[in-house]
């Protein structure tokens, strides 16, 4: 999910927004339903953004609207303010230093609701949590309604929609290259495929970009070693290494190439 102005819109983001708006809402009026269609619609799209639930640890996530005095449905504009008025309250009625854990929690849930796609992984990880907790759904996290569940181990021959990634045959070389270069893991991977699955027309360069995975620099050096390595000049392993280089060091990934003698 791009943030707002960082490219043209399209059919990705144009349908994000509305089943953000949806889960948001739902979740808003405690419609329980309304959450878990929203949030299954949202995975499929998003599922490197919510991670299967932590069982084995004692601390649950985290509500941000909660800790800055907002209702989960404020539109964007709204975040900072409630996030300004939070940290003032803070600072005029605790003392910083006693309270730091509590004053971090404040600077934290403020950068993350202030970022749409950091804001959207909250709501699906701590709107699953409400659901869990609501027994909506099972504890693994599986975004099907406990009662479906029942009703599906009860007759196997239905199939009921379940929180499974959609499964693509082929990845472009694109993202070939980001999953060598270990910039984009197997969530990443397969939020692309969904993606490229559901809207085919928006070129993959696009999604890669929108989902901030790289810049538009590191995408030019991304297409420089696509064409390198179909020329057979450099190999897998050198781009690795040159295309950490761009990013650790802020060296060109083509000038590592030619300072390494590889190019």
């Amino acid at each position: 999910m791009a943030d707002v102005g960082s490219g043209g819109a399209n059919r990705i983001e144009l349908e994000s927004q509305i089943l953000c708006s949806a889960l948001r809402l739902s979740w808003a009026d405690s419609d329980s339903a309304g959450v878990v269609s929203s949030a299954r619609e949202l995975y499929q799209l998003f599922p490197d953004l919510m991670p299967p639930p932590k069982t084995n640890v004692p601390e649950r996530p985290s509500n941000y609207y909660e800790l800055l005095g907002l209702r989960c449905d404020v539109p964007q504009s709204l975040v900072v303010a409630g996030y300004l008025r939070a940290a003032k309250k803070f600072l005029r009625t605790q003392n910083v230093k006693e309270n730091r854990h509590d004053y971090y929690k404040i600077l934290t849930a403020g950068f993350i609701l202030r970022k749409p796609r950091l804001r959207l992984s909250h709501d699906l990880i701590t709107g699953r949590e409400w659901l869990i907790q609501n027994e909506t759904i099972p504890e693994d996290g599986t975004l099907e309604p406990i009662a479906a569940a029942s009703v599906a181990r009860e007759v196997e021959q239905v199939q009921l929609v379940r929180t499974q990634p959609i499964v693509a045959a082929q990845l472009p070389t694109l993202i070939e290259l980001l999953k060598y270069a270990q910039i984009i893991g197997p969530a990443e991977v397969q939020a692309l495929t969904n993606q490229m699955s559901i809207a085919p027309e928006i070129p993959v360069k696009e999604l890669i970009l929108s989902a901030g995975y790289v810049t538009e620099q590191e995408m030019n050096s991304l297409w420089l070693a696509e064409t390198l390595l179909s020329q057979s000049k450099i190999t897998m392993a050198q781009f690795a290494v040159a295309m950490y280089d761009e990013r650790t060091q802020g060296i060109r990934m083509a000038e590592s190439l030619q300072v390494r003698g590889w190019l």
